[in-house]
């Protein structure tokens, strides 16, 4: 199938390759196919691209990159669009914003994928977790890896 994106210009994409999200992201409930693009410029980031909408692409990292302990608190009732059986794989995504030097994340609101089914959803944390959670920039990266 074919995507035609503003970001990345028109892409050829296996549709098996899509995930679908059955109740849509936060703000963006009518959009349910998406893909995950890596960034090919930063490897921390990749991008959801909906297969609908190609002026809509979300920049997502690993939280755990950044916050090696996060964990997520939501309700089983909360994952059940993932059909989550106990072996199957799941990768957790938060949204970035903001501009370079001043960049944030959103802890409250991770999207969970099922990789096995091809199966995500985005939830609201059930403790206090930050909306807009501040990232290290390069340089304050480097320094706590140097020291």
């Amino acid at each position: 199938m074919r995507i035609e994106t503003q970001r990345f210009g028109p892409l050829e994409v296996d549709g098996r390759e899509l995930l679908l999200f059955p109740g849509g992201l936060i703000g963006l409930e009518s959009l349910r196919q998406w893909l995950l693009i890596p960034d090919l410029e930063n490897p921390a980031v990749a991008w959801l691209q909906s297969a609908s909408r190609g002026d809509r692409a979300l920049a997502m990292i690993s939280p755990r990159l950044f916050v090696p302990d996060y964990r997520v608190h939501v309700t089983t009732a909360a994952l059940e669009p993932l059909q989550l059986l106990s072996d199957h794989r799941t990768y957790i995504l938060t949204t970035l914003s903001g501009r370079p030097g001043a960049v944030t994340t959103n802890l409250r609101a991770p999207v969970i994928i099922n990789l096995d089914r091809r199966l995500g959803c985005q939830v609201v944390t059930g403790d206090d977790q930050p909306v807009q959670f501040s990232l290290p920039t390069v340089a304050e990266a480097a320094r706590r890896m140097a020291a």
